[in-house]
């Protein structure tokens, strides 16, 4: 369960923002960082209470060199389908613009039946979400500020969606701040709120907000903004730029990941 949304800044700069809710109340993300892609491991084990257990698959949040950001939310996780989280890897290895992205997407949605979810993406000119459901897929145009959640806003609601409790407030209560948003400082207060007490933003209820992550792009460099735990009860966030491109060398990576929140200190990408 996660809050996702995008944003753009006065600046001419751009960004994306996520609350990743888990199962339990403590989780050491995985990094995936590479020469021109970012993501951080996506889990088909979220609601799962024993971390041996976990299973990592795709990417959950991420951006690539090209200045694509990309992220998902749960909606229905189905075994022997294929982990939407994976789609957000496919979108930012393959696409370099949000219309690529999608086309990517739409290509390997086809292949075979993939668990629902919600994915927002945007770049320099547009933005989107993107909605799965087993093999199909809607694609959704964004003007301006948006949010998503836990449902289908184009597909529908349905009775296999897994949250009937806190999505929908937390989806109204997120479009609701979001058109207030100004700065990196607002989103993160959005990240924290509790218009609705546990079942806020910040999620106290079904599940816990476990990550926090706002993803800035500006001047043709991304910077990554990640707190662990409870957003309102922790008010350290990691600021880090991405070192896409030229920028890249095992110095920059493994001070990327040392800065990184998480106890899991190696990087899970491809060795270069």
């Amino acid at each position: 369960m996660c809050t996702t949304g995008v944003f753009r800044l006065a600046s001419g700069g751009y960004a994306l923002f996520k609350n990743k809710d888990f199962g339990r109340a403590y989780f050491d993300d995985r990094v995936v960082l590479e020469p021109n892609v970012f993501g951080v491991s996506g889990t088909t084990s979220w609601a799962g209470v024993d971390p041996s257990l976990d299973q990592f698959s795709g990417f959950s949040v991420g951006a690539n060199s090209s200045g694509l950001l990309c992220c998902d939310s749960n909606v229905v996780t189905l075994d022997g389908h294929v982990n939407y989280d994976i789609m957000v890897e496919v979108a930012l290895r393959e696409g370099t613009n949000v219309e690529s992205a999608i086309s990517a997407v739409k290509k390997e949605v086809a292949k075979s039946p993939t668990s629902w979810g919600n994915m927002v993406l945007i770049d320099q000119n547009s933005s989107a979400s993107i909605e799965i459901r087993g093999t199909e897929i809607v694609a959704v145009p964004l003007i301006g500020a948006n949010a998503r959640t836990n449902h289908h806003l184009s597909l529908g609601d349905h009775e296999l969606q897994e949250d009937k409790t806190t999505t929908v407030l937390r989806f109204n209560s997120a479009s609701k701040r979001l058109a207030e948003v100004k700065s990196v400082s607002d989103v993160f207060a959005l990240l924290k709120s509790h218009d609705d007490g546990d079942t806020g933003v910040c999620n106290h209820a079904l599940h816990t907000t476990v990550y926090s992550y706002v993803l800035v792009r500006e001047n043709n460099e991304t910077t990554l903004h990640v707190s662990q735990g409870q957003p309102c009860l922790n008010n350290k966030v990691i600021v880090n730029k991405i070192p896409f491109g030229s920028a890249f060398s095992s110095q920059s990576v493994n001070e990327f990941i040392a800065n990184y929140p998480s106890a899991n200190k190696a990087n899970f990408g491809v060795a270069v």
